[in-house]
């Protein structure tokens, strides 16, 4: 059995690779993701386990490897929040993780937010993403296991703070929400065998 349900962008704390600040090319090294359990919450779920599941067949990496965007604290909203973008071709997965190399911006007025990247004074990354499909199981005594199964990085942002699990990029009536398909994986195995089976069609390119 399976559901469609409608959710936010979602974010994660990620990490600037210490000591990878090129001068020449004016690039940093991420990790944006590292495939975590954190302990999130919603308002119909109440609280809940999400799993990262990271590998070639459950993320995309499209909108990364085309130069996804450097942000200043997830601002999608202004130009000028733009700090940078990922080198196109360099966001890979290796042994669990994610990473990629930052293009940094050299424009005057965000020259004061870079340099303090470059000088190891911002030190706080994180990741927004879309979840396409969680593989949801009930667990007895304790609270449920969403595993996503197909999941998006749409862009990386500077931040001053690491943010909460639980955050999520907008709140409030402005909040743009999306589908998600949710299998319930404790009963319906053949459909989380349908939806792995479209994601290496969709790699192969067989499909959407």
């Amino acid at each position: 059995m399976s559901e469609t349900i409608r959710l936010p962008q979602f974010m994660r704390d990620a990490e600037l690779r210490a000591a990878s600040f090129d001068e020449p090319s004016n690039t940093i090294e991420v990790i944006w993701t590292a495939g975590a359990t954190v302990r999130r919450r919603s308002w119909s779920d109440g609280p809940f386990d999400e799993e990262l599941v990271v590998g070639d067949k459950t993320v995309r990496l499209d909108r990364l490897n085309l130069g996804a965007p450097f942000l200043n604290s997830h601002n999608d909203y202004d130009l000028r929040s733009v700090l940078g973008s990922v080198m196109p071709g360099t966001a890979v997965l290796k042994g669990g993780k994610g990473y990629a190399s930052i293009q940094l911006t050299r424009r005057e007025d965000a020259a004061g937010i870079v340099q303090d990247i470059r000088d190891g004074v911002i030190r706080n990354i994180s990741v927004g993403y879309k979840i396409h499909a969680i593989e949801k199981t009930e667990r007895k005594n304790q609270v449920p296991l969403f595993r996503i199964m197909d999941w998006e990085p749409l862009e990386i942002s500077a931040v001053a703070i690491a943010f909460d699990p639980v955050a999520q990029v907008r709140g409030g009536k402005d909040t743009e929400l999306h589908e998600c398909r949710v299998v319930r994986g404790d009963t319906d195995l053949n459909a989380v065998r349908r939806i792995r089976m479209m994601q290496q069609q969709r790699q192969a390119g067989i499909g959407r």
